[in-house]
Order: structure tokens, then sequence, then C-alpha cells
């Protein structure tokens, strides 16, 4: 992650962007809090764990809060996908709508408050200059969802009894899921860390979630 995010008071900025909040992560500002997430418990989970898979459709919203080596940000967000088209909104602490990031058709676009638009070929790619995610858009969605993406191996997987994962390594990142939904087994608290680059996090707290 570069260090060109600033924080000001309710506005989320990027020195040559104009936003940021993913990666969701640390102290939310002016929102309640991203809660520290307890030790999760390794366990003996069953070989049927194996078997859960990230969702094709989903959304989710909540808040987030990220810091990089000298500075830190945080917001809100909404995030939708479908099989054809996928939507992030990020918005500023109290709400304010910050930009729109669409990936539809093989393009990524993003549009910002002021109407400016920014075209890309991944969602990733987008959203380097405000977290660096070296990983295919896949395997973000996935993370979003607590899972391991496919395609590259996972390591260090924890999971608890239900066969959710706990934890897990992948593409040089710490996922950590500090809690699920009961039912549903989507991910509630999350914690994003870089080992090589141990001031690097990222964290999430989800408010909402619907699959079909």
């Amino acid at each position: 992650m570069t260090g060109n995010l600033r924080y000001d008071a309710g506005k989320v900025r990027v020195g040559r962007w104009w936003y940021w909040p993913l990666a969701a992560l640390l102290a939310l500002s002016g929102c309640a809090g991203v809660a520290t997430m307890p030790p999760a418990t390794p366990s003996t989970a069953p070989a049927t764990a194996t078997m859960i898979t990230p969702r094709a459709q989903f959304s989710m919203a909540g808040r987030f809060s990220a810091k990089g080596e000298r500075e830190q940000a945080s917001g809100q967000f909404r995030y939708t996908e479908t099989p054809a088209r996928r939507t992030l909104s990020l918005f500023s602490p109290l709400g304010t709508a910050l930009a729109e990031v669409v990936a539809e058709g093989g393009v990524v676009t993003l549009t910002d408050a002021n109407g400016g638009r920014q075209v890309a070929t991944s969602v990733a790619e987008l959203l380097r200059p405000m977290i660096d995610l070296p990983v295919q858009d896949a395997a973000l969605s996935a993370w979003l969802q607590g899972l391991p993406a496919a395609g590259e191996q996972a390591t260090a997987v924890e999971r608890d009894v239900a066969g959710w994962p706990l934890r897990f390594r992948q593409s040089g990142w710490d996922i950590e899921i500090g809690a699920r939904q009961a039912d549903t087994g989507a991910p509630r608290r999350m914690r994003w860390s870089l080992p090589a680059q141990p001031e690097v996090e990222v964290r999430w707290v989800i408010d909402e979630w619907a699959a079909p």
C-alpha cells in the first residue's frame, strides 16, 4: 500500500485521488469503531469443510478502516456482485458518497463524487492507489466472503467446528475472520494484514449481508 492516504475530519481523501476506504480498516471516525477481534480458536474441522466455496451472487454493506506505513483512513462501503456485474460504492465515515466502481463486460469504471471517471480492466487495479492488493478480482470477491479464492493454494488454514475458515494465508496476505453469521456463515468482522509489511492492515465490519 502506498503512503498517500489522508484523513480529514469526516472526509476521506487520497493524494492524487479522491477518497479512500478499503480496505476497511482500523478505528472508524464519525461512526462506531471497528471492534477488536478476539483470538480465534483452531479446531479439527470436518473434511466436508473443503466443500465451502464462494458465492457467485451476494451483497454486503458495512464499515472499513485501513492503515498504511504512515497514515490511516476509514469509511463505509456497499458491495453487490452478480455473475454479470459487480458494484462497489464508497462513502465517508458520515455517509457522504465518494465513488462508485462498476465492473461489467470486462470493463471496470470508477466514477467519483465530482463526476470524474477512470477505466481499467480490474477492480484491484482501480483500488491500487488506495490499497495495493496484488490479486485477481475473483480473490477479492472470495476474501470479502471470508473464503480462500480458487486457483491459488491457501495456507495456514484454520477452521471452526462448522468448517468455516477462521483464518488463512493467500497471495501474501493473512485473512482473519473474527465473527460470522450463525445461519449463513457470512463474515461479520474481518482483518486483512500483510506479514511482509506489519504496519499495513485492513479491517471490515459487515452490518448487512444478503444472498439468493
